[in-house]
């Protein structure tokens, strides 16, 4: 999004030249100085014509445009090209439950992450009925109770019942729960406007931008891209590899939310893709990078914000990187240059190497760690 410019038409109209004016506009035989009666009553007028044109207009001005434009002015301007902010999402698990055989966990059934300190218990509820088979086992999808990042929990951190249940002795999510994002940000809302907006009238219904703008429709998609006919024994075959919002590759939940949003095989009034399409819906296989470099830092930064800071800003460049197939050193070493914090750095490696990296067609990069050779809880 490029700044905002005033127009020249509202520059110099601040409260002190809209008075000087005003004043200059009274009959040369009525008093104008500070003070008098004329120019006590004036100045409240020129104050509030000041504020009218530097604030509202200005902003009535950015809310127009989807540019500038925010908040619930902004999803006007997405409702006008058929979209909608995409709300927070729900963290998604499997659970492994041991217990008595035949114990049934009915839906809806809560089981929750223990209170820690001040932090409050995380409540997953089951997706679906279950039952402990013979050997003492069941698998579950849980679904967080509540939206966003915090249902993002850690490998076996689901281990408690809400209410307790006879007949179920053990319980543990064996990978960390994902999916759960915050409420689409103004900017990406923003940059999906702008795709249909500039995609308008330059391609066919069906084509890859599509695919990509129906997947985005789904809460808790972040970047998806398309493999065309990727499978050469099925005849319009469209592979869309999904990541979530978090730049984690999408947990199954999610997965199939896409395929449902898509190709809706209980209401075909509702398909968006075109008669004929054959749909699968993945996650990409992660390409993992690690880099590590020796760092001085700016007095005032610690190691663990600049690290963080770098690392959500090479997972913005990953967008460009995937769509060119490669992670370019030089551009990481662009990014680390222009990072807060940073004084000066040396010997940047990418997997202990230097070279580029390159991405096949059906993976994605994905950050392993940045070490900046400082133990993060170093200051300065």
């Amino acid at each position: 999004m490029g700044e905002f410019i005033m127009p020249d038409w509202l520059k110099n109209q601040d409260a002190e030249t809209i008075h000087r004016r005003m004043m200059a506009r009274l009959p040369p035989d009525i008093d104008d100085t500070e003070g008098g009666f004329p120019w006590d009553f004036t100045k409240p007028t020129a104050l509030e014509k000041a504020e009218l044109l530097q604030f509202h207009l200005v902003e009535t001005l950015k809310i127009m445009f989807p540019e500038w434009s925010y908040g619930e002015y902004l999803d006007l301007h997405a409702k006008r090209v058929a979209l909608e902010r995409r709300a927070a999402g729900y963290a998604y698990a499997e659970l492994e439950i041991e217990g008595i055989a035949g114990t049934v966990i009915p839906a809806g059934f809560a089981f929750a992450v223990p209170s820690v300190n001040s932090q409050p218990a995380i409540e997953f509820r089951t997706m679906e009925a279950a039952e402990i088979a013979e050997d003492g086992k069941a698998a579950v999808g849980v679904l967080a109770v509540l939206p966003g990042t915090s249902g993002n929990v850690p490998a076996d951190a689901i281990v408690l019942m809400v209410s307790p249940m006879r007949g179920i002795t053990a319980i543990k999510n064996p990978e960390k729960a994902s999916g759960g994002t915050e409420e689409e940000s103004d900017d990406s809302l923003r940059a999906r406007i702008m795709e249909i907006e500039q995609g308008l009238d330059t391609g066919f219904v069906g084509c890859d931008a599509d695919y990509i703008r129906w997947s985005k429709e789904v809460p808790g998609v972040g970047t998806s891209f398309v493999i065309a006919n990727w499978d050469p024994a099925v005849k319009n075959s469209v592979k869309l590899v999904v990541l979530d919002s978090n730049g984690e590759p999408a947990n199954d939940h999610i997965l199939e939310l896409v395929y449902n949003h898509i190709m809706s095989p209980e209401d075909r009034l509702n398909r968006k893709a075109p008669i004929g399409a054959i749909l699968t819906v993945v996650a990409p296989t992660m390409k993992g990078i690690a880099y590590s470099f020796s760092a001085s830092l700016v007095d005032g930064y610690d190691a663990a914000t600049v690290a963080d800071s770098i690392s959500k800003a090479i997972q913005e460049y990953y967008i460009k990187a995937k769509s060119e197939g490669l992670v370019q050193y030089i551009h990481i070493h662009a990014i680390i240059t222009q990072a807060p914090g940073i004084y000066d750095f040396t010997r940047l490696t990418m997997n202990g190497g230097i070279e580029n990296i390159a991405i096949a067609l059906d993976e994605y990069p994905g950050t392993i760690s940045v070490d900046l050779g400082i133990p993060r809880e170093v200051v300065g």
